[in-house]
C-alpha cells in the first residue's frame, strides 16, 4: 500500500513539473505579446514629432484599427480555427504575421502606413496571443488558476520593461528628423519570433490528455466517484447558452470599459515625456530623458511583480477584494497625474507602481471573471467572445484619450479625473456579473438534472 502511495506521489510531482513547463511556455509567448499591449506606445513620442502637425487623435487611430483588427481576427478567424487546427499552429502563424507588421511599422512614412501596419499586427495578434495562452492555462490548471494567469500574463510586463529601456536607448530624443527609433521595430520583430516559436514547439502542450495527464488540481476519476459527483459534461454554460445570457454581455461591457480606461497607457509616454523633460518653470521636473526611461521601466517592472500578486489576491481574497485593492491604487494614481512632476523625483517613481497595480487587471481579471460567471464547460469558445472586449475598449479608448488633450496645459486632466469613476463602475459590474452568472449556472444544471433519465441521475 505504501509503495502504491509513493508511486502516486512521484507521478504527481512529475505532473506538476509538466504543468509548470506549459505555463512557462505560455509566459514566454506573453513576453512577445507585450508588443501591442505596451511596446508600441513607447514609440508614440517619436511619431508625434515625425508627424508634427497631425492631431494626436489622428496618429492614435492606428492603435484603434489595430485593436479592431485583433477583435475581428480573434472572433472570425481564431475562434473558428481553434478547434480545427489547434492552438499551436495559430500561435506560430500569428507570431510571424506580427513580425511582418513590425517591419511595416519600421518603414512607415505616413499615418496611412501606420494604419496598414496596425491592421496587420492586429490580425496576427488576434489569432494567437490574445487567444491561445489563456486557453492553455485553462486547459492545464484547475487549482491555482489565479496565480498562473497572473504569472503568465506578467510576461507582458517583462516585455514592456525591455521596450521601455530599448526604445529610448535606440531612438534617443524625439524629433522631426529622428529616424533611429525605427530600428526598435526590427528588434521587436526578432524577439517576437525568437521567443514564440521555441516556446510553442518545445514547452507548450495543448491539453494534458495529449500526454496522458489531467489538469493541475483536477480530481481523479476515483475521487469524483467517491464524491458521488460524476458528470457527463463539465459545469457551466454552453456557448449558445452563454450568448443568450445577459451575464456574458455584462462581462463584455465591464471588460470593454476597463479597456477604455487602460487606453490611457497610449498617451502616458508623450504625457510623461512632456511633464518630466520640460523646463522647471513649465511645470516639469527638468530631468533628462533617462529619468523618463526609469519611470517607464518601473511601470513595467510593477506589472511583472503585480500581475502574479493580483493572481494570489484572487486566489486568497477573491475577485472583489483583488479588484478593490488594485483598481483603488490606480484610481489614486489618476488623481495624482495632473500634478505629476510637482512632488520631486521619488514620489513619481512610487506612483508608477500604483499605475501598474491597476493595469495588471487588464489581462488577469477578464478571464477569471469569465470563468467564474460562465463556468469551464466551453470556456475556450466563450473566451473568444469576452476576450475581445478589453481589446475593443483599448481600441475605442485610444482616440478618446487623444481628444482629452489640452494643448495649453499639455495635459489630459479631464480624462484623469473621470477615470476613477469608471473604475468604480467596473468593480460593481464585475461583482454583479459573477454572482448572477453563478446563479444562472446552478439553474441550468438543475434543469439538466431534472431532464435526465432517472437511472442517469447521481
Amino acid at each position: 500500500m505504501s509503495t502504491s502511495l509513493t508511486r502516486q506521489a512521484d507521478l504527481a510531482d512529475q505532473r506538476s513539473l509538466r504543468h509548470w513547463s506549459v505555463a512557462g511556455g505560455a509566459m514566454l509567448c506573453m513576453i512577445a505579446a507585450s508588443v501591442p499591449l505596451s511596446g508600441v506606445s513607447f514609440f508614440h513620442p517619436y511619431w508625434f514629432q515625425v508627424l508634427r502637425g497631425t492631431p494626436q487623435a489622428t496618429v492614435l487611430l492606428y492603435f484603434t484599427l489595430m485593436m479592431f483588427s485583433i477583435v475581428g481576427s480573434m472572433i472570425l478567424i481564431g475562434g473558428a480555427l481553434l478547434p480545427k487546427v489547434g492552438p499551436k499552429p495559430l500561435m506560430i502563424t500569428g507570431s510571424v504575421i506580427v513580425a511582418v507588421a513590425l517591419t511595416i511599422f519600421a518603414n512607415a512614412q505616413s499615418p496611412a502606413m501606420l494604419y496598414v501596419a496596425g491592421v496587420v499586427l492586429g490580425l496576427g495578434y488576434g489569432i494567437s496571443y490574445q487567444l491561445v495562452p489563456i486557453v492553455w492555462v485553462n486547459n492545464w490548471f484547475v487549482a491555482r488558476k489565479g496565480l498562473v494567469v497572473g504569472l503568465v500574463t506578467g510576461g507582458t510586463g517583462i516585455g514592456g520593461m525591455i521596450w521601455s529601456f530599448m526604445v529610448p536607448t535606440l531612438g534617443g530624443q524625439p524629433g522631426p528628423d529622428n529616424t533611429s527609433f525605427r530600428v526598435g521595430y526590427y528588434v521587436m520583430a526578432v524577439v517576437v519570433v525568437g521567443l514564440t516559436i521555441p516556446a510553442t514547439l518545445f514547452l507548450a502542450v495543448d491539453k494534458p490528455s495529449d500526454v496522458g495527464l489531467r489538469p493541475f488540481g483536477a480530481p481523479t476519476v476515483e475521487e469524483a466517484v467517491a464524491a458521488a459527483a460524476p458528470r457527463a459534461t463539465l459545469p457551466g454554460f454552453t456557448f449558445h447558452q452563454a450568448m443568450r445570457s445577459p451575464w456574458l454581455w455584462l462581462i463584455f461591457g465591464v471588460s470593454m470599459l476597463l479597456g477604455i480606461v487602460h487606453a490611457a497607457a497610449q498617451i502616458m509616454a508623450p504625457y510623461l515625456t512632456n511633464r518630466v523633460t520640460a523646463p522647471v518653470d513649465a511645470g516639469g521636473l527638468g530631468q533628462t530623458l533617462g529619468y523618463y526611461s526609469v519611470l517607464m521601466m518601473l511601470w513595467t517592472l510593477g506589472l511583472i511583480i503585480l500581475k502574479p500578486t493580483l493572481g494570489v489576491l484572487n486566489d486568497k481574497l477573491g475577485v472583489l477584494w483583488a479588484m478593490l485593492i488594485t483598481l483603488g491604487m490606480q484610481a489614486a494614481f489618476f488623481v495624482f497625474l495632473p500634478s505629476f512632476g510637482a512632488f520631486g523625483t521619488v514620489v513619481p517613481l512610487i506612483a508608477m507602481f500604483f499605475m501598474s497595480a491597476g493595469m495588471s487587471n487588464g489581462t488577469v481579471q477578464p478571464p477569471l471573471i469569465t470563468a467564474q460567471a460562465m463556468g469551464p464547460r466551453e470556456f475556450g469558445k466563450i473566451w473568444s467572445v469576452t476576450g475581445t472586449a478589453y481589446t475593443l475598449g483599448m481600441a475605442v479608448g485610444a482616440p478618446i484619450w487623444g481628444l482629452f488633450y489640452d494643448a495649453a496645459t499639455r495635459s489630459y486632466s479631464r480624462g484623469f479625473y473621470l477615470a476613477p469613476v469608471a473604475l468604480a463602475v467596473i468593480v460593481a459590474g464585475a461583482v454583479i456579473d459573477m454572482n448572477g452568472g453563478r446563479r444562472q449556472q446552478l439553474a441550468l444544471a438543475q434543469r439538466e438534472a431534472d431532464a435526465a433519465p432517472a437511472d442517469a441521475r447521481p
